[in-house]
């Protein structure tokens, strides 16, 4: 009976906080290349009453993360902020981007090939 209830209480969570759909978005923004999409379906989940802040911040992040070179990182910021993110978790983008952003990190991120990589394709 317990874990009926249990079982039922996290349907009913899944459910309201729209953790799927975050979930299936957050492996597009992962696997796939399409910014037109992922920009349009960003501004939707950031603008959703049923997604959650700390789910609307991480969406933002990993935007910004794939599209920082192509991106218009703060007109994302500014829609986070809209969505009801607080400002100062809208400064972890920067954060971020400075962490782990492309100067940052390896090549084979998001498909990111280097002259090497190239190089041995051939």
């Amino acid at each position: 009976s317990k874990h009926v209830a249990i079982m039922g209480e996290l349907a009913r969570l899944v459910d309201v906080c729209s953790l799927m759909d975050v979930s299936q978005f957050e492996q597009e923004l992962a696997c796939a290349d399409d910014q037109s999409a992922h920009t349009r379906e960003l501004m939707e989940k950031l603008n959703s009453p049923a997604v959650k802040i700390p789910d609307k911040l991480r969406l933002g992040l990993l935007y910004s993360l794939r599209y920082e070179n192509s991106g218009n990182i703060h007109l994302i910021q500014q829609a986070m902020g809209k969505g009801g993110v607080p400002p100062d978790m809208l400064d972890l983008v920067n954060v971020m981007l400075r962490y782990g952003g492309h100067k940052s990190r390896g090549p084979g991120l998001y498909g990111e090939h280097n002259l090497v990589t190239k190089m041995t394709k051939n």
